[in-house]
């Protein structure tokens, strides 16, 4: 079952968006966008890779300088992050999140496994 978050009032969002996974090349870290449910199409990537900060494994950057606060309180209520700290990155902060989905965890690690390698 995708995991959703109501989009609907979000700035250009129609309503439902959907996570998906994929990874970050450089070191197979969770990149998690935010796909529209009905079209298909990117509505916004909501992680940053900064490969020299050090991340638990369920954890990921989120790029708070490109996010309408009105995206980051409807990926907070989705219950599936959970804030841990604040971070520089460049002139901009970030935040730095602890998956707490199950459904997505697995998802990442779904992803991880399906790498060639």
């Amino acid at each position: 079952m995708p995991i959703t978050i109501d989009g609907t009032g979000l700035a250009g969002s129609p309503g439902p968006l959907r996570i998906a996974v994929e990874l970050y090349a450089v070191n197979d870290r969770a990149a998690l966008s935010l796909i529209e449910s009905r079209t298909g199409e990117l509505y916004e990537t909501f992680t940053s890779n900064v490969p020299g900060e050090t991340l638990a494994g369920d954890e990921v950057i989120v790029g708070l300088w490109r996010l309408p606060m009105s995206t980051v309180v409807a990926l907070l209520d989705s219950d599936c992050f959970e804030p841990i700290r604040t971070l520089a990155v460049g002139n901009a902060r970030g935040a730095v999140w602890r998956i707490t989905s199950k459904e997505l965890l697995q998802a990442i690690h779904d992803a991880r496994a399906a790498e060639p390698a």
